[in-house]
């Protein structure tokens, strides 16, 4: 008897410091987070926080196509890669297919497909929750249908579509400010709104906000049934997965020069420090993300470097394999260092576990699943890790290799009121849906467009030049309006 069939994907998360990527720089540890003797990933996702100076990410168009189209083609370029290194074996694919693109602010999100045909109903969504509603902080959300080509199983349907939610956030900085990523988490479960549809021809290549079909505006504030005309990401027959910088800390105030001397140096001190984490505590608490779970972390924590801006140089000359002798060998060196137990943290903030990525079980009974669990009809986890080579951000990525089993609809809803931990959340969402969402999302624009233009004519050397330019010619027309001249 086969086991039921599951849809491999691969998500990676990562905080680009605003700065304009290379793509063959990415491509080399794009999949490093990659387990080869698992599935190879049939879907791609790729979140990103602070992809584009925050001027350009509100002004959007053609500010942020710079930005966004490096990355289009960063899977295929890792996919080559693999291939030409021999690092992977020949049933991993050659090329994925950029199948839908979507922002808000500076946050960003991409899904890519090793076989098109197969995405149903790719849709996007979208909230920010920043400064006066602005996208300055926000989420992005993609859901879509993905049909694994079987049929006629002992329960008669005649194909197999497993149904999946992937939300790519930015979530509120600093260490004393737990209580407001708490309530972003709040803000984006409400905020995130999709509509039902029967189409299924994907989306192709959507880079703004104002591309989202408008819903009704008598919108359900709940979720509990597969055929609401709208739902949040909570959803009864469908996989829910958030990554991002979710910025949760180890501590609650700012490190003095002091804490530095205590600052993990080995790999051995991150057990004792990772009992600090806020997120985990929160989590427990039944305070944020609520129903979701995480894979034991193994790794340092992803947050905050001291900036190697020299690395993204080097890497650059280098290439794929090109370049001087003398930009390798420091290339080389480089990566070897990255490989030890060297961490170039910044003494301003304590290092912490920011970048994560979470999911909501498959069978909320029992929700702690490890690697070697489940069988065929439970979440695999593949491989669950950050990329410290990338070094050219004050962030490292991390990448989640998992594989989800298709999610029949829950009959009835399981817990009560209040008992987060014990019911099923997709039939019984923590949060309303928020009535409001298109109001507040067409004011914020508007404001993110006189932030971003002002922000633009003050720290760039034309906007600069024209603010110059006016106030001269008002001057001009004023003394002319005087007689003074």
């Amino acid at each position: 008897m086969s086991s039921p069939p599951s849809l491999p994907i691969y998500l990676f998360t990562f905080n680009c410091a605003r700065l304009l990527i290379t793509p063959s720089i990415l491509a080399t540890h794009l999949f490093s987070a990659l387990d080869p003797s698992s599935p190879p990933p049939e879907i791609i996702a790729i979140g990103l926080q602070e992809f584009a100076p925050i001027s350009y990410s509100f002004l959007r168009g053609d500010y942020l196509s710079p930005y966004l189209d490096q990355w289009s083609s960063v899977p295929h370029l890792a996919a080559q890669y693999l291939h030409s290194t021999g690092t992977t074996n020949q049933n991993f694919p050659f090329e994925y297919v950029e199948l839908g693109r979507y922002t808000i602010g500076m946050t960003a999100l991409f899904i890519y497909a090793r076989r098109s045909e197969r995405v149903k109903n790719l849709r996007f969504g979208s909230v920010g929750f920043g400064v006066w509603g602005m996208a300055n902080k926000g989420a992005v959300a993609a859901r879509f249908g993905y049909s694994t080509g079987g049929g006629g199983g002992e329960d008669g349907e005649e194909e197999e579509e497993i149904n999946v939610t992937i939300v790519s956030t930015h979530l509120s900085a600093h260490e004393h400010c737990c209580t407001d990523r708490n309530r972003d988490w709040e803000t984006l479960a409400r905020g995130i709104i999709f509509e039902t549809t029967t189409q299924t021809a994907p989306v192709i290549n959507i880079t703004s906000s104002e591309s989202t079909p408008l819903l009704s505006e008598n919108i359900s504030t709940t979720t509990d049934s597969s055929s609401s005309p709208v739902s949040g990401i909570y959803h009864p027959n469908s996989h829910l997965l958030v990554m991002g910088d979710l910025n949760y800390r180890t501590s609650h105030t700012s490190p003095t020069p002091e804490d530095f001397q205590s600052f993990p140096k080995r790999t051995d001190h991150f057990n004792e420090f990772f009992k600090r984490d806020q997120l985990t505590r929160e989590l427990t608490a039944g305070n944020t993300l609520h129903g979701l779970v995480e894979a034991p972390i193994t790794f340092p924590p992803t947050y905050k470097y001291l900036e190697d801006v020299l690395s993204l140089l080097e890497d650059a000359e280098e290439g794929l394999g090109g370049g001087s002798s003398s930009s390798s060998t420091r290339g080389d060196k480089r990566r070897k260092q990255s490989q030890e137990d060297i961490f170039d943290w910044s003494p301003n903030r304590w290092p912490s576990w920011c970048d994560r990525i979470l999911w909501l079980p498959a069978n909320p009974s029992s929700p702690s699943l490890s690697k070697e669990e489940g069988g065929g009809n439970d979440i695999k986890v593949h491989r669950y890790t950050s990329i410290p080579a990338i070094r050219f951000s004050d962030h490292k990525p991390v990448g989640l290799h998992i594989s989800l089993p298709r999610i029949k609809t829950p009959k009835t809803v399981i817990g009560g009121e209040g008992d987060n931990n014990n019911r099923d959340l997709r039939l019984n969402p923590p949060f309303p849906l928020d009535r409001d969402w298109k109001v507040k999302r067409y004011n914020a624009e508007t404001r993110e467009w006189i932030v971003g233009y002002a922000i633009l004519m003050a720290t760039t050397t034309n906007g600069l030049t024209i603010l110059g330019c006016m106030a001269l010619g008002a001057g001009v027309l004023w003394l002319g309006v005087t007689g003074r001249v």
